[in-house]
């Protein structure tokens, strides 16, 4: 049997084996739960692979594995796959259908946390290796990092590449299955994404809450206070007013340009998709530009006080705002800090009013990513489109920039290789919410890409 006739024969013991997967509640902040994960898969990896090792670092384990050659090619590439196998929270879990950790398939998609984001598209890439090496057709080296903490930034991600950096040496290629496929619901080939950088504003105004009748003009509300300083931040049409936000900005290549215009998006198809009736962020810029070419500062949360069931008549003691910076090429994490300190700063020489209230202020900067961009103009982009044709029977959607923010930089930092995305869960994938799920009809493509790309990348000569 060929490879994707084995799949056929073989895919309810792979789901079942992916749900087993997706039953340990591996919640980046659960590290018993985490490592209980990185050792289920050392155990499921040593079933086929080569090489496996679990590398413990100062946060959760980074799991590889290698699987050499079956049949010996001339100069075959050698490709590395990276995945996550750690997961956001499942709350509110009054949201859920069904219990996030208990997976079960209901019209046609399989509902769990992690299913999307990440362990259903990794393990898709498994399934494919599986399934060739049972074929005894295996033409090049294939290689596996999964990251034990994307969700809180990969802190350790690069510290761990680099006890082992003598695997990594001979890597030609790298890619990324994660995220969603392109709203259209066309199979999709992603050149990069966007960075982040995250930051939080804590404001203590007083000892405690107080009655806002008996104390209401005296006590100071942080919360007024909190919104003054991000007001100084935006404008109304959406323009970040950080002093040096745009500065580096990278300008995006013909090609690139040309495959962003090729994308035809349709406003009302946004609209539809997210429930919304008019757009956000910078209103002088194309919509696709908005989601890839250029940064964003978003309030990612906002707390003060009570509401609904719980409000009460008081003047709160504290609020605090998370902010999310999604960066574009050449902006990187470190100028963002500084320009984010700086323009405080202005603000705290402004009035005495606000040195006051910045004097108070806790500011912390927590998970980031640097934003990687793969030029399209490389030949490995033609390759790998035909490969995703094949496997989804529909042309893919080239997209220069994915808007969400992976840890691409630590990868290439090692390795020195062209990245390239290719999401196997659909649009309405739900990662990070409530209800996350797959298509079986996508995992099943995904398993069917990966296929004919290790067919594909295994009859090729570098050489030549």
């Amino acid at each position: 049997m060929n490879p994707i006739e084995i799949f056929q024969e073989s895919k309810d013991y792979f789901i079942e084996e992916l749900f087993d997967l997706l039953r340990i509640p591996s919640i980046t902040k659960n590290s018993t739960d985490v490592k209980a994960a990185a050792e289920w898969l050392k155990n499921l990896l040593q079933k086929t692979a080569d090489y496996v090792e679990v590398i413990p670092t100062e946060g959760n384990p980074v799991v590889l594995a290698e699987w050499k050659p079956q049949i010996q090619v001339e100069n075959s590439p050698t490709i590395l796959v990276y995945g996550h196998y750690d997961v956001q929270p499942p709350e509110p879990l009054d949201k859920w259908h069904s219990p996030p950790f208990e997976p079960e398939i209901r019209e046609g998609r399989i509902y769990a946390r992690g299913v999307g984001d990440n362990k259903g598209q990794f393990y898709a890439h498994y399934c494919a290796i599986d399934c060739v090496i049972k074929a005894n057709a295996l033409g090049l080296s294939v290689k596996f990092i999964l990251d034990g903490e994307e969700e809180l930034g990969s802190f350790h991600l690069e510290d761990a590449m680099n006890t082992r950096r003598e695997f990594f040496e001979d890597v030609d290629l790298i890619i990324v299955s994660d995220g969603p496929a392109d709203p259209s619901w066309k199979p999709t080939l992603e050149f990069g994404a966007r960075g982040i950088q995250t930051v939080r504003i804590e404001l203590l105004s007083a000892n405690s809450d107080v009655h806002s009748g008996n104390f209401g003009g005296i006590q100071p509300n942080p919360a007024w206070d909190l919104l003054s300083i991000l007001q100084t931040m935006r404008d109304e049409n959406g323009k970040c007013l950080i002093e040096g936000f745009y500065d580096d900005v990278f300008v995006p290549t013909e090609t690139a340009l040309k495959a962003a215009e090729d994308l035809n998006r349709d406003p009302e198809t946004y609209k539809k998709q997210l429930g919304i009736s008019y757009f956000g962020e910078e209103q002088d810029q194309p919509l696709t530009h908005r989601v890839m070419f250029r940064p964003t500062l978003n309030i990612r949360g906002f707390k003060s006080g009570e509401i609904r069931e719980n409000a009460k008549t008081i003047i709160p003691s504290e609020a605090v705002v998370e902010i999310d910076v999604r960066m574009v090429p050449n902006q990187i994490p470190e100028k963002i800090e500084i320009l984010i300190l700086n323009h405080l700063d202005m603000l705290r020489s402004q009035s005495e009013r606000m040195a006051q209230v910045l004097d108070r202020c806790k500011i912390s900067f927590g998970a980031s990513f640097h934003p990687l961009f793969t030029p399209l103009e490389l030949p490995w982009t033609e390759i790998l489109a035909k490969v995703i044709k094949e496997g989804f029977e529909q042309d893919p959607v080239k997209l220069p920039l994915a808007g969400g923010s992976l840890p691409l930089y630590s990868l290439y930092k090692v390795t020195g290789k062209p990245i390239y995305i290719i999401p196997y869960a659909q649009p309405d994938q739900a990662n990070h919410a409530p209800n996350e799920n797959m298509m079986m009809e996508w995992f099943e493509k995904g398993v069917k890409t990966s296929i004919k790309l290790l067919q594909k990348l295994g009859n090729i000569d570098l050489s030549s």
